[in-house]
């Protein structure tokens, strides 16, 4: 198996596992469906972690 294999079953490896996102609501599991066509509120959640960290919006839950 070639460095290039190994690096792109590293990131599939990654890609199916959970990942935790801290919002002002509370923390969110975000995992990605390959097969969907659609997310319903996926890219939100990162939006809303984006607004926290970056401080453009106060939002207290």
């Amino acid at each position: 198996m070639g460095e290039a294999k190994r690096r792109q079953l590293a990131v599939q490896t990654q890609a199916l596992e959970a990942m935790a996102v801290d919002t002002p609501g509370g923390r969110i599991h975000v995992q990605w469906d390959h097969g969907a066509s659609a997310t319903p509120s996926a890219q939100l959640t990162f939006f809303a972690e984006f607004l926290a960290t970056t401080g453009v919006a106060d939002v207290h839950c």
